[in-house]
């Protein structure tokens, strides 16, 4: 740890990135309309975590905590765009595997340059893996629910890989 940090600093945050990942895991999907629901919200817990981080690794890594802002801002754009509306969640759904990827992998590699410990550095590597498995089951998945999972899975690994610092 970095002078002036506590164990609160990693153990908060990887608290609610775990319990956020397992929220986003458990939701089922029954209809087009909870689907774009589901999406939000789980963009919506992507945008908080990325807010978490960025506040987390602002006394570290400025430009890190600006990138981990920046992205969350993105992500409750995002994620106010599309929750609810049945219209643009279909039109979008093609583009929303893609985004959500992107994101998980830029996330994962500011994550990687921004920690330095040897848990963190190998959750933010599952991350960047997790982010191009999403893109690449993406193109192949007539089902979201597992897209939603992968997301879920991120944040455990993340959650799991701040607790253990």
């Amino acid at each position: 740890m970095k002078g002036g940090e506590s164990v609160s600093d990693t153990k908060i945050p990887g608290l609610i990135s775990l319990i956020l990942g397992i929220l986003v895991i458990l939701f089922p999907v029954f209809s087009v309309f909870t689907l774009s629901v589901l999406t939000g919200v789980a963009v919506l817990f992507v945008a908080i975590w990325l807010f978490l981080l960025g506040s987390g690794t602002w006394k570290v890594n400025r430009g890190a905590g600006v990138l981990y802002i920046l992205l969350g801002v993105l992500g409750v754009i995002v994620a106010a765009t599309i929750a609810g509306n049945v219209a643009l969640f279909s039109f979008l759904a093609a583009f929303w595997i893609y985004i959500t990827g992107i994101i998980l992998i830029i996330a994962g590699i500011t994550a990687l340059f921004s920690r330095e410990h040897r848990a963190g550095r190998a959750a933010a590597i599952s991350v960047v893996v997790l982010g191009f498995i999403y893109i690449i089951l993406g193109i192949f998945v007539s089902n979201p629910v597992f897209l939603a999972f992968l997301i879920g899975l991120s944040l455990v690994i993340d959650g799991i890989g701040l607790l253990m610092y």
